[in-house]
């Protein structure tokens, strides 16, 4: 069985580090791609293919993040749960 670090990093960090890359690749590419291509063509617009593919890039790096942090939140709550101590019966 895999350490308890291990898990958490897999489980909670690496996803958050694989939004934030795809964020960056989408954002290079629109930086970097503002020249439309000598074979590109003329019936398609450059620009909108531009922002589709990096607008599905980033609602795919945002998606990694919110499920992430939904998770995280929702195991955080269950361990918080089964800590508490017992309650009397007075």
């Amino acid at each position: 069985m895999t350490s308890e670090r291990m898990r958490t990093f897999l489980g909670l960090w690496m996803p958050l580090i694989l939004g934030a890359l795809l964020i960056a690749v989408a954002v290079n590419f629109l930086v970097r791609t503002s020249v439309v291509p000598v074979d590109w063509p003329q019936t398609l617009s450059w620009d909108i293919m531009r922002s589709a593919c990096a607008g599905g890039l980033v609602f795919v790096g945002i998606v990694l993040f919110i499920s992430t942090s939904g998770r995280y939140r929702k195991a955080k709550e269950a361990r918080a749960g089964h800590e508490r101590p017992p309650k009397s019966k007075s």
